[in-house]
């Protein structure tokens, strides 16, 4: 019987409590601008006209962003369909640069921002009614990586200038408003060059750009050749930020040593080697050797010039009788320094040692 009656009276709360909700189904998913802010409904099942205080509030997390209007409207029975032309709010926001974004531009600030509508009756006569408005929240974020086009250096470019020319496109009508961010930081190995842009402190970063091209400062970290490195660009109103665009990468590159690096590389004989030989390796190692008798295996271990070893994905090789072509993949493999050294030290059977030298080339680097 107990349990019937807590049954009853949550059932006749949860009715009370709906009687005025607010619905913003109709914004999920959508960007706020000014001529939809208000584009939502307040649904009256009291039964009565209601004259209520609206407050909508949009929040920006981890940010002091954020704004706030306050509006009064009487509410009928059923189905408000709210539009900016019934309302009369009040404004207040936390910046006077994000109320020019808002109604001067029609544009928010990058970020994720919380948009939530409160209801508030207002007492006109006599007591108030025995239940409470429900209130209603969504969540959107604004990422408009699209609005700002990086042009120059092109992704993965190869450049002989140390002081490179950064140029970008914008395609915010109020561009001549905007000043502009520009970040470079190196890109490691294994990381996105998204992680790279956000995780790595960045080698030169200028916060003032006013136009949208900018050159590599003479006084910033020099570049190293072969080191690659990605760059981006954020555009701010006023302070604030208003968007980015993508991440791109680009690389210092010599061109007098890959001029002199054929893309085809010759089989080694390694077992008639003599003495050091200016072996490169693009990408793979291309190795020739001659076995006497079938079977034979030939066990291989790889370490750089500091004599730190290498795991090879395959330490051994068969052979068959007679000439044998091996071929190491290193690219797909293993993750090797563009153009460092590095030794590969082949054992036979009946336990020769041979040492290859070798600089591995980046196939990737060459034009």
């Amino acid at each position: 019987m107990g349990l019937l009656l807590a049954a009853i009276l949550t059932q006749s709360w949860c009715s009370a409590q709906e009687k005025i909700l607010v619905n913003l189904a109709m914004l999920d998913g959508v960007e706020l601008t000014l001529d939809n802010i208000f584009n939502y409904q307040i649904i009256n099942n009291s039964g009565n006209n209601q004259e209520v205080q609206l407050k909508g509030t949009v929040r920006y997390r981890k940010s002091s962003l954020r704004f706030s209007y306050d509006a009064t409207i009487l509410l009928t029975p059923g189905n408000n369909q709210l539009t900016k032309d019934r309302l009369r709010p009040v404004w207040n926001f936390s910046q006077p640069a994000l109320r020019e974004l808002f109604f001067d531009y029609r544009k928010l600030p990058q970020g994720t921002y919380e948009y939530c509508v409160e209801i508030a009756l207002k007492q006109v006569g006599g007591d108030l009614p025995d239940y409470t408005p429900m209130s209603d929240c969504i969540y959107q974020k604004v990422d408009d990586i699209f609005l700002i086009n990086l042009v120059d250096p092109e992704n993965d470019a190869k450049l002989t200038e140390y002081y490179p020319m950064f140029h970008w496109v914008v395609n915010y009508p109020f561009a001549s408003q905007l000043s502009y961010r520009l970040r470079v930081a190196e890109l490691k190995p294994g990381q996105s060059h998204e992680n790279a842009i956000t995780r790595n402190n960045p080698v030169y970063q200028d916060n003032r750009i006013l136009a949208t091209t900018a050159m590599y400062p003479v006084t910033a970290t020099p570049l190293k050749t072969w080191q690659p490195y990605v760059w981006t660009v954020d555009a701010y109103y006023k302070g604030i930020l208003l968007g980015g665009a993508e991440v791109w990468k680009f690389t210092i590159v010599e061109d007098s040593l890959l001029e002199i690096i054929p893309k085809q590389q010759a089989f080694y004989e390694f077992a008639t080697h003599d003495g050091d030989t200016r072996l490169y390796a693009v990408g793979e190692l291309k190795l020739k050797y001659v076995s006497e008798i079938a079977g034979e295996q030939l066990s291989l271990r790889l370490t750089d010039v500091d004599k730190k070893e290498i795991n090879l994905p395959e330490s051994t090789l068969a052979l068959k009788a007679g000439d044998n072509r091996l071929i190491i993949p290193l690219k797909d493999k293993l993750t090797l320094a563009h153009k460092k050294k590095y030794n590969l030290y082949i054992t036979t059977k009946d336990n020769r040692t041979y040492v290859v030298p070798f600089m591995y080339i980046n196939p990737l680097y060459l034009n």
